[in-house]
């Protein structure tokens, strides 16, 4: 596993993509003050002007507990999608997403794309668990590492796993030795 990795790398575009469907309000031709009146709103506002303009930040994916996504869940009820990359098997493509819960365990689903098709996937020794990293193993492989904090600490061992979506309606897990 390559731990150089950012953890900005580890949102998809895939989500993006998603987010750019929904039905946003449109931009409408914004009309063209006085100048008076412009300059006039400026100077009454520069106090409170680095206050109000925040960086925006990327509206969050949610899903509920059997991977459908949602994005009008109560908190007590939805995952928060951290993870998403498609991959290509039987020429087919699909998405691997994880989504993590308030208490910081972790839910990985597979779906067609645009949530189409979402099911858990049934693995015990990553789903449910403290996630530490994941990589993709290749451009569109079925194949991702992932690493599993045993434990809610920074002291908790590390496991190594391998997640095989060749077929994923039957996921496979297998242990990777230690380096």
């Amino acid at each position: 596993m390559n731990s150089g990795r950012k953890r900005s790398d580890r949102t998809s575009s895939i989500f993006q993509e998603k987010r750019s469907h929904f039905p946003f309000p449109q931009p409408t031709t914004p009309m063209k003050p006085n100048p008076l009146i412009k300059t006039t709103v400026f100077l009454l506002l520069t106090g409170t002007v680095t206050t109000i303009t925040q960086p925006s930040k990327a509206q969050d994916v949610y899903i509920d507990n059997n991977c459908r996504y949602n994005p009008n869940l109560e908190q007590i009820d939805r995952f928060t999608v951290f993870y998403g990359r498609k991959f290509t098997t039987n020429n087919q493509t699909y998405w691997l997403y994880a989504s993590r819960y308030q208490d910081g365990a972790v839910l990985f689903c597979v779906s067609r794309p645009d949530f189409v098709q979402p099911q858990p996937i049934q693995a015990e020794e990553i789903n449910a668990q403290f996630i530490e990293k994941i990589e993709q193993n290749g451009n569109n492989s079925p194949s991702f590492d992932i690493q599993v904090r045993m434990g809610n600490g920074g002291r908790s061992p590390l496991l190594d796993y391998r997640l095989d979506l060749s077929n994923p309606d039957r996921p496979t897990v297998t242990p990777l030795s230690p380096d």
